[in-house]
C-alpha cells in the first residue's frame, strides 16, 4: 500500500476510527450507557469495517488518475458523513426530544453519496472476471 497513497490514506483512516471505536466502546462500558450501542456499532462498521474495505478496494483498482481529486473528495465526504451520522446518532441517543434525530439522515445521505462516487470512480478500473 505505500505505492498508492488512497490505499495508505484509507488504512490509516480505519486504524483512527478503530481507536476511536475501541475508545467510545470502553466509555460505554465503565459509564454503562448501554443504549449508546447503535452510535458504537455505526461507528465501528461505516468507521472502522468500511475504511479498511476501501483501503483494499484502491489497492486493487489503483488511487485514479494522477493528480485527481475524485479519491480525496470520496475520503473526505465519507468521513465527513460518518462523524455527522454518529455524531448525531450519539446526541439523540443521549438528549432524545433534542433535536438531534433530524440530523442523523442528512449525515446517512452524505454516506450514500460518497459511496456512489466511489462506485462510479472504481468500476471500470477493476478486473473482469
Amino acid at each position: 500500500m505505500a505505492s498508492n497513497p488512497t490505499a495508505g490514506l484509507w488504512a490509516r483512516t480505519a486504524l483512527v476510527w478503530f481507536l476511536i471505536t475501541m475508545s467510545f466502546g470502553m466509555y460505554m462500558g465503565m459509564t454503562e450507557q448501554f443504549h449508546l450501542g447503535p452510535s458504537h456499532a455505526h461507528m465501528g462498521v461505516l468507521g472502522w469495517l468500511s475504511s479498511a474495505v476501501f483501503a483494499t478496494i484502491y489497492s486493487i483498482a489503483g488511487a485514479g488518475p494522477a493528480g485527481s481529486k475524485s479519491p480525496v473528495m470520496h475520503w473526505a465526504l465519507h468521513n465527513i458523513g460518518v462523524a455527522v451520522m454518529t455524531g448525531s446518532l450519539f446526541m439523540e441517543l443521549s438528549h432524545p426530544n433534542a433535536g438531534w434525530g433530524g440530523i442523523i439522515p442528512i449525515g446517512g445521505a452524505i454516506i450514500i453519496v460518497a459511496a456512489v462516487w466511489l462506485a462510479i470512480m472504481v468500476w471500470g478500473r477493476l478486473g473482469r472476471t
